[in-house]
């Protein structure tokens, strides 16, 4: 397969009866997450959606156990799940940054504290999460490691050709057992250690996904714009990156999903692959002819850059999937 600078992917998810990103809470209220845009037609609506930052989170929880399993290097915050990383539960690195140590430069040995360059290198080689999620470290001076990956809104379809909602958005009532008090539990207070009477949302509808992975990014020092990751663990970490994308579409990991887990009846969409430093095209699944759109950016590239662009659609979950795993299965990555 030809070298893998960059990849997109747009999709159109259908969910039915889920609750993976809310508001908060009014009273006995849960409140669902709204979002005003301008659809195809120019005109305003508004609909149900999910954050990216949803999204990123759920890529996050699948990618740590397939760095696990690759074998790569993982910080002890990022072990554990916590959401600063290379930063959380690590003593050596707050020292790195902070304070004095001995250096070797140019065959010459130097006392000093470590440069902006020397903090992100350290970052990216010691842990794998903080190298493709980012972060930012605070430690006596701002070092910031910016995402690979990149997720916009996930964001209910407004409506179809005929005016009909593609999205919806229903309360329904709920109401813990509670085996003794149920007189007390079932009215309007709240008996201590028992939930009482609530509502919660359920939203169900085609929603448009887009995402973008910078793979050529993987072990590169942003400061010093030379990789410090080898070849090898730059493609175990994209490899755990595209399989962690795959599993997002098959089990996107959010709130609510004890009891309102969602059900996927369908995704189509597509998938584009840069080999070259042009990007690799995003259209927005809110456009009907999104597929067709990213097909004729990719020809416009190409005149640029012959075949350096090229575009897989899909029209089911397995499919979609599919196209992933074989991009990860062939990938080859960009040379230093």
């Amino acid at each position: 397969m030809a070298i893998v600078h960059s990849l997109s992917l747009c999709a159109r998810i259908t969910l039915d009866l889920h609750s993976l990103n809310n508001e908060g809470t009014e009273g006995n209220q849960q409140q669902t997450r709204m979002v005003y845009i301008i659809d195809q037609k120019g005109k305003r609506a508004v609909v149900n959606a999910v954050s990216g930052d949803m999204f990123k989170h759920i890529l996050v929880e699948h990618m740590i156990p397939l760095l696990k399993e690759a074998g790569e290097p993982l910080s002890p915050g990022a072990k554990v799940h916590d959401a600063d990383r290379i930063n959380a539960l690590n003593q050596d690195f707050v020292d790195f940054c902070e304070k004095e140590q001995e250096f070797n430069k140019n065959g010459k040995k130097e006392n000093r504290k470590a440069t902006e360059s020397e903090v992100m290198a350290k970052m990216l080689t010691d842990c794998s999460l903080t190298d493709m999620a980012g972060t930012l470290v605070t430690r006596g001076r701002a070092v910031g490691r910016k995402s690979v990956a990149e997720f916009g809104w996930v964001v209910g379809l407004p409506e179809d050709g005929a005016g009909q909602p593609l999205t919806s958005t229903e309360q329904y009532f709920h109401v813990k057992y509670a085996p003794e008090g149920r007189e007390t539990a079932a009215g309007g207070e709240t008996v201590t250690g028992k939930q009482a009477i609530f509502h919660r949302p359920a939203s169900s509808g085609i929603y448009a996904l887009i995402c973008n992975l910078d793979l050529y990014r993987i072990g590169l020092n942003d400061i010093t714009r030379q990789y410090v990751v080898d070849a090898n663990g730059r493609k175990a970490r994209s490899k755990a990156l595209i399989h962690a994308l795959a599993s997002t579409l098959l089990k996107p990991i959010g709130a609510q999903r004890n009891t309102q887990n969602p059900h996927i009846v369908g995704c189509e969409g597509i998938v584009s692959v840069s080999s070259t430093s042009l990007p690799a095209p995003t259209v927005s699944p809110l456009n009907d002819n999104y597929r067709s759109q990213m097909e004729q950016a990719a020809a416009v590239l190409n005149n640029i850059k012959k075949d350096g662009v090229t575009v897989k659609s899909f029209s089911t979950l397995a499919d979609g999937a599919k196209v992933l795993v074989e991009i990860a299965a062939g990938l080859q990555l960009p040379r230093e």
